[in-house]
């Protein structure tokens, strides 16, 4: 199917085809966020397993197969599924160009499935591994896709494609948002080991999440259609070298270069808060003296994370209808001071002798307000990637798709980080990375803020000049 040159407003099949996708992708996103919420309650079941002789894990997946895993340890497995998200999302969107949207949209769905039912049946860390590996290929191959998809079926009406990015952002943090409740209500109901059916399976709440992962894949499949622009079947698809050194040149560049620390970081703490979190809320085996560690079953910590992407969400909406007349830097230095008040507040909270004790509400309210001042950081930065790009006109996708490259390498080094200090501190380790983080951050964030006040309006159109 070719798109219309110019029409006036969008054909009933390409209306369709977008509602499809938008729905597809909430439910996808929600299938991911109860995975990943999940994986980190299945390391803590792992866990006591290994020191509870009758522990129902134990006698489903055998004795030999149970093993203490630490946060570390946790986090390096979880890291790889951002790893492989870094490696292959430019290369399925390249071959998405070449062999079209519909098929790497799907093969998320596809993966995800497949990687829950795996995960449904081993304890085995090799596979835990190749799980996660596939739920990264699973993103790596929708999401580059479905922003290609989305940005040829709306090529004809920019004010359809405002509306379209617009419900697709909603739909993917309302889908995780979904998902970190999801999560938390299937395990609570259907995380113990149990025999079904004669299939024995040490977790059947994620062969259970594979039925949400399969209603994303039939809405993708049945509710869409290709699309092909004239113009793009004619251009030949980049080579897989040629887009990792174009990558790579982009990357280096000095406004980018100088800025990117400073992102990485910050979506680090993410990665820490995100991947890390859920298994502390629920562990019930360590650091007794700290209220936040293992006070919670599944679905109040599930709760509790979606409510912290929601407020989030909240910030950032806030924060897109004010900072516009600020200097970008300064609203991400600001962001910066909300992450270290929100360090103040969560190792205040952690310390408090009781949920019920008389300073709880009121610091609650306080960490909810400190992360409302920190979102402030995802809309000034994706902003100042915006600025960028007016030095770099004919590298525009390129730089601006670098937001998913500095998501996924933070969240990898957070997890893969914040794990020690987990183990080292329980929550107060959390607070530590984050604080140590954030510092790094604002340093870099410093040193820019300086270099973009020198770089002035004049010297910006010289060098787009001398490019062209």
């Amino acid at each position: 199917m070719t798109l219309p040159e110019s029409p006036a407003r969008a054909p009933r099949h390409i209306v369709r085809s977008l509602v499809a996708v938008i729905a597809g992708s909430l439910v996808l996103r929600a299938a991911a966020g109860a995975m990943g919420e999940n994986i980190q309650f299945y390391f803590n079941e792992i866990h006591r397993a290994a020191m509870m002789p009758d522990h129902p894990l134990r006698l489903i997946a055998g004795a030999a197969n149970v093993y203490e895993i630490s946060y570390t340890l946790g986090g390096i497995i979880i890291g790889t599924f951002f790893a492989a998200e870094l490696i292959a999302s430019p290369l399925f969107g390249a071959w998405s160009d070449k062999y079209g949207r519909k098929l790497f949209i799907i093969f998320g769905p596809l993966f995800g499935a497949i990687a829950v039912q795996i995960t449904a049946m081993t304890t085995l860390v090799w596979l835990l591994i190749v799980t996660r590996l596939l739920e990264g290929l699973s993103t790596a191959a929708n999401a580059p896709s479905t922003l290609g998809y989305l940005a040829e079926a709306t090529a004809h009406s920019p004010k359809l494609r405002a509306r379209v990015v617009g419900l697709f952002e909603v739909a993917t943090i309302g889908g995780m948002a979904v998902g970190l409740s999801l999560g938390g209500w299937l395990w609570r109901h259907y995380g113990t080991a149990q025999v079904v059916l004669g299939i024995p399976l040490t977790s059947p709440a994620f062969a259970l999440n594979a039925v949400v992962y399969a209603i994303s894949l039939f809405i993708f499949w049945f509710g869409m259609h290709e699309i092909r622009e004239r113009q793009r079947s004619a251009q030949p698809a980049a080579a897989t070298h040629g887009t990792w050194s174009h990558y790579w040149k982009i990357i280096s560049s000095p406004r980018v270069a100088s800025f990117a620390p400073a992102w990485i970081a910050i979506n680090a703490v993410l990665g820490v808060f995100i991947n890390l979190t859920a298994r502390i809320l629920t562990d019930e085996g360590n650091f007794p003296g700290q209220l936040l560690v293992g006070r919670f079953d599944a679905f109040q910590a599930g709760n509790i994370r979606a409510a912290y992407a929601v407020v989030f969400v909240i910030g950032i909406l806030l924060w897109s209808l004010i900072f516009a007349q600020m200097r970008k830097t300064t609203v991400m230095l600001i962001g910066t001071g909300g992450l270290f008040l929100t360090c103040v507040f969560l190792y205040l909270l952690n310390h408090q002798p009781a949920l019920d004790a008389p300073l709880v509400t009121p610091l609650a309210a306080l960490l909810f307000a400190s992360i409302l001042i920190q979102s402030g950081f995802t809309p000034a930065a994706l902003a100042h990637l915006a600025d960028i790009t007016e030095d770099y006109a004919g590298d525009r996708g390129a730089i601006m798709g670098l937001y998913s490259v500095f998501l996924g390498l933070g969240q990898f080094i957070g997890a893969s980080i914040g794990g020690p200090f987990v183990d080292w501190g329980g929550a107060d380790g959390i607070v530590v990375v984050t604080a140590l983080l954030g510092l790094f951050s604002a340093a870099m964030l410093g040193r820019l803020h300086v270099t973009e006040g020198r770089l002035t309006p004049a010297p910006r159109a010289q060098a787009i000049l001398s490019k062209e």
